[in-house]
């Protein structure tokens, strides 16, 4: 556990144990929600966070809509150019306007009742949608504008899969939150990790 938080970037410096990935994503949703006093969390639609409670409703795709039992969770379209949902030509335009967007739903959500924004920092069984350049930082800086926590999900990209430690090492963002489990272990104990 200490040479995880050893070769933590930023901040980042303690961190627990929880039973499953989706533990991992439903216990920092608790936490922030705890921390803040206000209980919205952003996540993307194309997204998936595990199948526990809070983790099932964060995810964005369908298997969400019969599980649904987790109050306070505001769904935004990520960027994904081949299937652009803002009309986009460029990397450059869908990053704009995918910022655009989550800025809009910040503003009419309401900055003060949001407790963070979820994201995995690649999603993958959405289908590698890997982020246009500049996406992560535009995130970063949103949520740091309007004070609310990030949490970036790592289980399915962390643990060197994209060439670093961690999958945001790559955009040069640190979140406030990480949450990761397959890659810790290499799959064979079921267990989670919140980073903070």
């Amino acid at each position: 556990a200490n040479r995880i938080v050893d070769r933590a970037p930023g901040g980042l410096r303690k961190g627990y144990f929880t039973t499953a990935e989706a533990e991992a994503s439903g216990n920092a949703i608790r936490r922030e929600r705890l921390y803040a006093g206000v209980g919205r969390v952003l996540s993307a639609y194309r997204s998936y966070h595990g199948n526990t409670g809070s983790a099932i409703a964060a995810t964005g795709d369908w298997r969400r809509v019969p599980n649904e039992f987790s109050r306070g969770h505001v769904h935004f379209f990520n960027p994904y150019l081949y299937r652009s949902e803002f009309n986009a030509a460029t990397e450059e335009e869908e990053c704009q306007r995918a910022l655009a967007h989550l800025r809009r739903i910040i503003e009419c959500e309401g900055p003060t009742a949001i407790a963070a924004i979820l994201l995995e920092s690649i999603p993958g069984t959405a289908g590698i949608l890997v982020p246009p350049a500049g996406y992560m930082h535009g995130v970063r800086a949103l949520a740091d504008e309007f004070g609310i926590v990030l949490i970036l999900d790592e289980v399915m990209a962390g643990f060197g899969r994209t060439g670093s430690w961690f999958a945001f090492e790559q955009d040069g963002v640190v979140p406030d939150l990480v949450t990761f489990a397959t890659g810790v272990n290499a799959g064979y104990v079921p267990a989670g990790w919140v980073l903070v």
